[in-house]
């Protein structure tokens, strides 16, 4: 989405089975219509790349030098003084402090189950693993 229409994650929840996030457009770049079928399908032939995915731990201070956050970083508290990135080979870096996969293709076979407005800016987006 990031790559498309410059949107950050706003927020997110993963679970053992299933996946929220939520994320919002530039003012300058909302899409008209996202279509359900090819937004799954542009996830799925990422997931079957089998990107490398890594992590390291970073001072705060440098997350305004990434290039590559996709994160509002300024969620992050103020009293969190290291932040950990999780990287995904060539495609994304995020502040995050969740469980990860080592490589992309572990994920496995997914059901997109909502792509929902959530206001003007924000769109919602449910995952479900088979």
């Amino acid at each position: 989405m990031y790559n498309h229409y410059g949107a950050l994650a706003k927020s997110s929840a993963i679970e053992e089975n299933h996946a929220r996030l939520e994320i919002q457009f530039p003012e300058d770049r909302v899409p008209d219509n996202l279509d359900k079928e090819s937004f799954k399908e542009t996830i799925d032939n990422l997931i079957k790349q089998d990107l490398v995915i890594s992590s390291e731990e970073v001072d705060r201070g440098e997350l305004s030098h990434e290039d590559l956050i996709r994160t509002y970083t300024n969620l992050i508290p103020e009293s969190v003084r290291h932040v950990r990135l999780v990287k995904i080979e060539g495609l994304d870096e995020q502040a995050c402090g969740g469980t990860h996969v080592s490589k992309s293709n572990e994920i496995g076979d997914f059901d997109l189950t909502q792509l929902k407005n959530k206001g003007r800016l924000k769109k919602r987006i449910k995952l479900a693993l088979r």
